[in-house]
């Protein structure tokens, strides 16, 4: 039985450009998170509009902004991933399904493969672009755009999907926390498991979480550089789902990186890193 690790962050290259913490954030990621695949936001793309990943064992798949110079990213270290092949539903068998995002960075999904003593599983990472200023828009688009992924008997039950959201449901605005709100419970219909709920208990709450329940699942995984009047200077925005197959296989708590001043030095956002007996 194989462990892997499977981390997911928002690299921050979108907007910060220097050379050196460009270079530095892949170093950490490679030599301090280790993992076997990272779901990856924000990734700088060259002068050709491909993403700046340095070469990795088990390659990427990527789907670039077409307006930003920044891609959406799944990374392969010690496994191989490969893009998906067109699907077909229980529902349709007729009718063959290309699984890829209609707003470009929305998501990007990857088969993992060649792990040694386990079956292959989907990986997906998922970015909330403000594009330009909803980020529930792309987030809702691309969740449709994977829903036949999800029916499909070949892929759907071995899922693993993780990113920046940019959805929070902690806001003191109502009607945007409803809205989150439905937007996570949507990801959960799909069969999916939140692991930040799955491990709340094996955390302490914030204990000015402006969510104010009682079973409160909610960590900083996004700090505000420039936070709104009256809201909190941190939101989580960064999530992992597993079907629960896997999720059943998750070995420990789900890892925050949020205790680590090198982690914001690199990021306004934290890695979030799970284990799993494959």
């Amino acid at each position: 039985m194989a462990e892997i690790r499977i981390a997911t962050w928002n690299l921050h290259q979108g907007m910060d450009k220097r050379a050196a913490n460009e270079a530095e954030t892949w170093s950490y990621l490679q030599d301090k998170l280790q993992p076997t695949v990272a779901l990856l936001q924000e990734v700088d793309l060259d002068v050709d509009g491909k993403p700046a990943i340095p070469a990795t064992p088990g390659g990427h798949v990527s789907s670039p902004a077409q307006d930003a110079r920044y891609a959406t990213a799944v990374v392969g270290y010690g496994a191989r991933v490969a893009a998906l092949p067109k699907v077909t539903t229980r529902y349709w068998k007729r009718h063959v399904f290309d699984i890829s995002p209609r707003v470009p960075a929305t998501f990007a999904a990857a088969r993992v493969l060649d792990l040694p003593g386990a079956d292959p599983f989907v990986a997906i990472s998922m970015y909330g672009r403000m594009a330009p200023l909803y980020a529930q828009t792309g987030v809702l688009r691309a969740i449709a755009d994977l829903i036949p992924l999800f029916d499909t008997p070949d892929f759907g039950h071995r899922v693993i999907l993780g990113g920046d959201l940019n959805v929070y449901d902690q806001t003191s605005d109502k009607v945007m926390r409803g809205r989150w709100e439905a937007i996570l419970a949507l990801l959960e219909s799909l069969g999916l498991v939140n692991l930040l709920k799955k491990t709340a208990a094996q955390r302490t709450p914030p204990a000015d979480c402006p969510c104010r329940k009682a079973d409160c699942w909610h960590v900083e995984t996004f700090r505000h550089r420039n936070r709104p009047v009256g809201e909190p200077g941190y939101f989580t925005t960064d999530y992992l789902f597993a079907s629960p197959s896997l999720a059943e296989r998750m070995v420990g708590t789900l890892e925050v990186w949020n205790d680590r001043p090198e982690v914001w030095a690199l990021s306004d956002h934290c890695p979030l890193v799970a284990r799993f007996e494959m």
